[in-house]
C-alpha cells in the first residue's frame, strides 16, 4: 500500500472517538488529529491513546474543520493524505481500498463510500435524507471527508466555511478540472443523530455551508418553488391545505423501501418536513452571511 496519512478534525467527540481510532491503528502507520478545542474530554482522551500509539499525533487547533484539516495537511509528509470523519468506523480494508486507485499516476482525487450505522428507527428514517444511498450512486461521485484521500498538494479547505465544507472543497477541485475516482469498496460507517433537534442542526449547517459557499443546489430551488406555490394557492383557497397528503405521502414512499419498518411511517414525513424547513431557513441565513 502507497504511504499514506489519514488526517481527522474532532470537536467533543468522546463518544465515538474510541471506535474511530481504533479502527485506524489497524490501517496506517500514521493518523494526524486535530483537535478543536473539545471540552468533553475528547483531546484528554487522545493524550492516553497517543502515549499507546507511536502512530497516533494529536494536535490542538483552536477553529472550525476546514481550518483543522489545513493544519492537519501542513504536518502530513505522505504523498497521499485521506480524510475520515468522528463518528465515523471505517471498515477493515477502508484504507488499503481507498488508496489502490492512486497506483494510477493520473488519478488526484478518490472518494470512498460511507453507510449509516442505525440503532433504531429513527436513525433508519434519517440515513436516506443524509447519504447518497446504493442505488442513487451517478457516474460521478462527490467525495465527501467522511471517506476520501488526495495527493498531497491538490488544495486545501476554505477557512471560512465552517459548514459542509468538504462538499464546497469538491466542486471547487471540480472546477479546477480534476477527475474523482469513486472506489466503493473503501466503506465507513456512518452513526446517525440520534433524536430530532440533532438532526435538524444537520440540515441546518448542511444548508448554511451550502450557500455561505455560493452553492444553490437544483433540488433547493425546487423545493423554494414548491413551497412558494403551496403557500400562494393557501391564499387562493382554503382546500390548498389538503395538498399536504399526497406531499407527506411521497415522503414516505421515496424512502420506505430503505427503512422496511412500520414505524417510519410516523418519522418520515416529520423529517421530510423538518429538513424543508432547515434547507430553507438555512440557505437564506447563508444568503445573507454573504451579504
Amino acid at each position: 500500500m502507497a504511504r499514506v496519512t489519514v488526517v481527522v478534525t474532532v470537536l467533543n467527540e468522546i463518544r465515538d472517538i474510541n471506535f474511530l481510532i481504533d479502527s485506524l491503528i489497524k490501517q496506517t502507520k500514521e493518523i494526524i488529529v486535530v483537535d478543536g478545542g473539545s471540552t468533553d474530554g475528547t483531546f484528554e482522551r487522545l493524550k492516553v491513546q497517543s502515549s499507546k500509539f507511536k502512530s497516533l499525533k494529536i494536535y490542538q487547533k483552536i477553529g472550525n474543520r476546514s481550518v483543522g484539516r489545513n493544519f492537519g495537511i501542513s504536518k502530513c509528509h505522505s504523498p497521499i493524505i485521506a480524510f475520515t470523519d468522528a463518528g465515523c468506523v471505517p471498515e477493515k480494508d477502508w484504507l488499503a481500498e481507498l488508496v489502490k486507485p492512486f497506483a494510477n499516476s493520473q488519478v488526484q482525487v478518490v472518494g470512498g463510500y460511507y453507510k449509516g450505522l442505525p440503532h433504531n428507527v429513527f436513525e433508519k428514517c434519517l440515513v436516506p435524507y443524509v447519504l447518497v444511498m446504493p442505488d442513487q450512486i451517478r457516474s460521478e461521485f462527490l467525495p465527501s471527508t467522511r471517506s476520501m484521500a488526495m495527493r498531497k498538494g491538490v488544495g486545501l479547505f476554505d477557512e471560512k466555511l465552517s459548514h459542509n465544507e468538504d462538499f464546497a472543497f469538491a466542486n471547487a477541485l471540480k472546477k479546477k478540472g480534476l477527475k474523482f475516482y469513486f472506489a466503493p469498496k473503501a466503506v465507513v460507517g456512518w452513526r446517525p443523530r440520534k433524536n430530532l433537534r440533532q438532526a435538524a442542526w444537520m440540515f441546518l449547517r448542511f444548508a448554511i455551508g451550502d450557500a455561505q459557499a455560493g452553492i444553490l443546489r437544483p433540488k433547493v430551488k425546487l423545493l423554494a418553488l414548491r413551497y412558494y406555490l403551496f403557500f400562494f394557492l393557501v391564499f387562493i383557497s382554503k382546500y390548498t391545505w389538503l395538498l399536504a397528503i399526497p406531499y407527506l405521502l411521497w415522503a414516505v414512499g421515496k424512502n420506505y423501501k430503505y427503512v422496511k419498518d412500520i414505524r417510519a411511517i410516523f418519522w418520515l414525513p416529520i423529517l421530510q418536513i423538518t429538513s424543508d424547513i432547515m434547507v430553507l431557513f438555512g440557505t437564506i441565513v447563508g444568503l445573507l452571511s454573504r451579504v
